[in-house]
Parts: C-alpha cells; structure tokens; sequence
C-alpha cells in the first residue's frame, strides 16, 4: 500500500509523535510511505529521506509557503491528514480535488475542540479517525465517516538505570525525579513548592528537561534550587527514554485550567512514556481521564508530597502501577494501532 502523511515530523510534539509511531510502523509492515510535513520548529532528528517539507507551519510566523507539487506528483492511494488547521488551507484546498482523484482521504482528529475556520469544513474526507468517544461527540455531524482509532502508547522498553545514569553522567545512588517539556511555567514551577518541601525530609535530584529555546529569565530560576538539576535539550525519543530509565519517578504536572470545558485531550508525553516502567505520577485532570492503575495521580500538594515520598522510600507499592502500563503499552502499541489504519484503508473506505 503506498501511503502519504501531512503531518508534523520529527518535531517535539504530540502530532508528531502520532504520526511518527504510526508511519514507521507502517513501512515495518512493507508499506511505502511518504511524508509531507512543514518547515520543523522543534526539530528531535534529522529527517528520513521518505520526508518532504513543503509548507509552512502555523507555529513560525516567519514565512507562510506552500508547494504543491509534491503532493501532486508523488504516487499514492492513502493520504492521511492530521491537524490540517497547522497548514495554508487555501492552496491546500485549491489541489484536494486532484489529491481525491488518486488517492482515499483520511482525517486524523487532533484537535480539542471543532475547528473554527470555515474553510476546514470545505475539505471532504473519506474517513475521520478520533481517538475516543469524547471526540466522536464533538464530531457528531459526520457520524457516518468516523472511526475510533486510540491514540498509540510508545514502545515497551525497559532499560538498566545504572547504564543509564553512566550515559547521562547522573549520580548512580541518588534518587532522581524526572519532568520534561517545553512549558515550564505550566508544568515545573507550580509543583516546585512542595518539592522544596519535601527536599527537607528526602535526599532527591530533579531532573528538568526543557526546551533550549525557552531562555527566559525565568527558567533560571530552577538553578536556584539546590535540588533541581536544569538541561535544555529536545531529545529523539529514543533518548527520552535514556532519561526514564535514569529515573525513580516520571513525573507529569498539568494545570486544570489547561483543558476547557467541552474539550478533549490525550496526554501525547504520558502516554509515550508508559512503557518505560518508571512509574508516572501526575496531576488529576481531564488528560489522565481514561488512565486508572496505569498512573499514580495527585489532587493537591499534600497528595504530590505523600505520592513521591511513598516511592522513593519504598513504603508505596508500585507493582500493580508498573503492571498496569506494561498491559497498557502492549494493548495499545504502535503496531496495533497502525494496523488498525490499515484495516480500515482496505475494508471500510
């Protein structure tokens, strides 16, 4: 099956990611895949020579571009679109007629609520993916093209933290809690309270990874901790995964009042991470809904401080958490997912 991807690639994103874990699956399975993706702006790796940049991307306001040709040229029978509101729309819509001719039109729904742009409602798809029934609702009108399809959990890989730590030059016998992301301010500095708290009772290293472009003043603040250890990188996946290994926790903070009423979200790091077996402690929000034994959550500072001194001194039992997210990952992994698409190219569109 020769299959085309507009989507985000090989960026620090959750989009990305999806589409990442799906596609190299997909050329596992002896498929040909092409991408089509903008110009990168959180750029993990270098590109396979199967990636095509040929748009610009709604997050750099430098330059708006669009090139049809490839689209246009390149043979394909699928194309599957994820997050089509991040692309020029007009010269996009000007050649989906002719992208219809060859090629079945799949639309991968990202977005945590209906897209405002009346334009996006111009483009005829053949199927609509939603990763759940949150999203199906919000899709209702086109209830007759829509599969749920969940959103895929990253690789089980398990790691030995001692090698990990030598490669990561970190403290073989420290106990080290690790939170990476490109929003600080959202998700390091409202916890580090109860993490300064808590450095008063427990001996711990906080390993924060964060964008290298995020230079405000701001994140410097974290050098002030004595606890907190700052690297600003944006790592492939598989060096991510390095950093869990390291890790006594994987902890995920996120806001309440990041999700709005009526939207629907996947947590895209979560999720990557739960086959790692570290355990993930995160905040109890709309993103972790769907997620019971798999994490461990907290409601409020007490709670993060009693969940994270549980763990590193032993007295929190985290087997049934560990066993949890290793069924998870396997139920959920990338090759099932990705032959769930396939299924639903050959039988149902």
């Amino acid at each position: 099956m020769k299959i085309a991807l507009l989507s985000r690639w090989n960026t620090a994103c959750g989009v990305s990611l999806h589409a990442e874990l799906i596609g190299r699956e997909w050329i596992k399975m002896g498929h040909s895949l092409t991408v089509f993706a903008p110009n990168n702006i959180r750029p993990v790796k270098e590109d396979e020579d199967y990636v095509i940049r040929c748009y610009s991307d709604e997050g750099d306001h430098k330059k708006t571009f669009f090139h049809p040709e490839p689209f246009l040229d390149t043979d394909y029978d699928i194309l599957v679109a994820e997050r089509v509101e991040w692309v020029p729309l007009e010269p996009l819509r000007e050649i989906f007629p002719e992208i219809r001719r060859k090629a079945k039109t799949v639309y991968v729904v990202h977005e945590r609520k209906l897209p405002t742009n009346p334009m996006f409602y111009e483009f005829e798809w053949d199927a609509i993916v939603c990763f759940d029934e949150r999203y199906k609702r919000q899709w209702s009108n086109f209830e007759d093209k829509i599969h749920i399809i969940p959103y895929p959990a990253g690789y089980l890989r398990r790691g030995n933290k001692q090698e990990a730590r030598k490669k990561l030059s970190l403290p073989y016998s420290a106990k080290i809690i690790f939170s990476y992301g490109w929003a600080p301010e959202l998700h390091v500095f409202p916890i580090l309270p109860s993490l300064q708290e808590l450095s008063k009772q427990l001996s711990f290293v906080y390993l924060v990874l964060a964008d290298p472009e995020y230079t405000t003043k701001e994140i410097e603040k974290l050098r002030n901790y004595e606890f907190v250890e700052l690297r600003q990188e944006l790592p492939p996946m598989d060096q991510i995964f390095t950093y869990l290994h390291t890790s006594d926790i994987y902890l995920m903070h996120k806001q309440k009042e990041e999700v709005k009423e009526g939207e629907a979200v996947v947590p895209s790091a979560i999720l990557m991470c739960i086959g790692a077996s570290t355990p993930i402690v995160t905040s109890n929000t709309d993103f972790v809904w769907f997620l019971d034994k798999e994490v461990i959550k907290y409601s409020n500072s007490a709670e993060l401080e009693r969940v994270i001194a549980g763990i590193l001194t032993g007295e929190m039992d985290i087997g049934e958490t560990l066993k949890a997210a290793k069924e998870y990952a396997i139920r959920h992994s990338p090759k099932i997912i990705a032959n769930d698409f396939i299924e639903l190219f050959k039988d149902k569109i």
